[in-house]
């Protein structure tokens, strides 16, 4: 096999001899990564792989270290690894190399085809089902597609589309993601329950959309959880005249600066309420929502979400070593 570069090493205690054999590369995305691990799967005795390129993004790292393989790249960043040899370097800056303007998956609008896939992950998915599934344009999924499967997270195999990493999707959404919403901050003399019993319940007569969510719909999951403040997403038409003083009045509230037992969080996409359901009388979000709602809240959220993805999102697990991943 031929090889850019051999490098001779000699480790400490005893000046042990270990080969790096250097595959260097112009350019390494995700799913050019996985062929190439493939390809180097056999080394020479005492040997381990080094793969060089100008720029290593982070998925790419992660592949690397899923699969044992060492990196390197032109600002230092690097995980060698070798028996007696441990060497990581991480957070140098460095320029993708990816053009400007190439689709996000998880901008407001792409996001819905990560949020429907991930909502049925065994699913295989034809572009125009998957377009229709998630209300977005065919020109979009094809875009989205072709960046997913180049990151590694989706496969296509008889012309369908198919979760390769849930789990790393998951986790890459929740880095990414932010609510769409303009908080609404309220003050009532009601206790949380029936805050949530009356809010519900002008929704409903209201034909208003709305889905309790963070803490106040882990609760209705999973009562070990406590809270003290109702967080509530609602369609944005609820605080136009005359709904805005209407609402106030059914919950018995005031808007405040601070002080707030009541956060209504006014959204227009609709795709924050797919999914939603009832439990008690109540609304609350689904829970692969919940789970990224939970995963921006500090303190309690953290525990709250691993316990929505445990018991509510088996599924996404792909394996048992999804947590240590997620905070690695």
């Amino acid at each position: 096999m031929r090889w850019d570069a051999v490098v001779n090493l000699a480790l400490k205690p005893g000046d042990r001899k270990v080969d790096v054999f250097v595959d260097e590369r112009k350019q390494l995305i995700p799913q050019t990564a996985l062929k190439l691990f493939e390809e180097r799967k056999w080394l020479p005795p005492d040997g381990v792989l080094l793969i060089c390129a100008p720029y290593i993004s982070p998925r790419v790292a992660e592949l690397c270290r899923e699969h044992d393989i060492n990196y390197l790249d032109a600002a230092g960043n690097c995980r060698i690894v070798a028996p007696g040899l441990f060497i990581q370097i991480s957070g140098r800056p460095n320029v993708s190399p990816r053009p400007q303007g190439i689709v996000d998956p998880f901008s407001r609008k792409s996001s819905r085809i990560v949020r429907t896939m991930l909502a049925h992950p065994t699913n295989g998915w034809q572009v125009q089902e998957l377009a229709e599934a998630a209300d977005v344009s065919i020109g979009l999924v094809s875009k989205v597609k072709s960046r997913l499967i180049e990151d590694a997270y989706i496969e296509e195999r008889s012309r369908r589309l198919f979760l390769r990493d849930p789990a790393q999707l998951l986790k890459a959404w929740v880095d990414q993601y932010h609510p769409h919403i303009k908080r609404w901050t309220l003050f009532s003399m009601l206790k949380t329950p029936e805050i949530e019993t009356r809010l519900a319940e002008w929704c409903r007569d209201h034909a208003m959309t709305y889905a309790l969510t963070q803490l106040s719909a882990a609760w209705r999951y999973s009562p070990m959880v406590r809270y003290d403040r109702t967080v509530a997403y609602i369609d944005n038409v609820a605080t136009s005249e005359p709904h805005r003083k209407s609402l106030l009045n059914s919950i018995d509230a005031r808007e405040v600066d601070t002080g707030s037992n009541c956060t209504l969080w006014l959204t227009d996409d609709p795709a924050t309420f797919d999914d939603a359901i009832e439990i008690d009388g109540v609304k609350v979000v689904s829970p692969l929502q919940l789970y990224l709602d939970l995963k921006k809240l500090s303190g309690r959220g953290e525990e709250a979400a691993q316990e929505i993805l445990e018991k509510k999102l088996g599924s996404l697990l792909s394996d048992s070593q999804f947590e240590t991943k997620a905070n690695t």
